[in-house]
């Protein structure tokens, strides 16, 4: 694999993770703006959720570097046979 594949992969996890920070940004600037009231324990845990999202995104990232990434087929399995 080469150097450039990994930074590809890196830059793209920390995309993901950007973005999935940024969308409850802005779930929670929207509901402020209304006027909703968050409370600490909601925010704890959409905390936890947000970061329990970019782990995973984190650990597939390594394990398809690692090779134990999901198993691929040949790519035969669409062909009328």
């Amino acid at each position: 694999m080469s150097a450039g594949t990994v930074l590809l992969g890196f830059l793209n996890v920390c995309l993901y993770c950007a973005i999935i920070i940024l969308v409850a940004f802005a779930i929670v600037w929207v509901l402020g703006f209304v006027g909703v009231q968050i409370s600490a324990e909601m925010m704890k845990w959409g905390k936890i959720v947000v970061a329990l999202l970019c782990i995973i995104a984190v650990v597939a990232w390594l394990l398809g570097l690692l090779g134990g990434g999901p198993v691929v087929g040949t790519g035969t399995f669409w062909r009328w046979r």
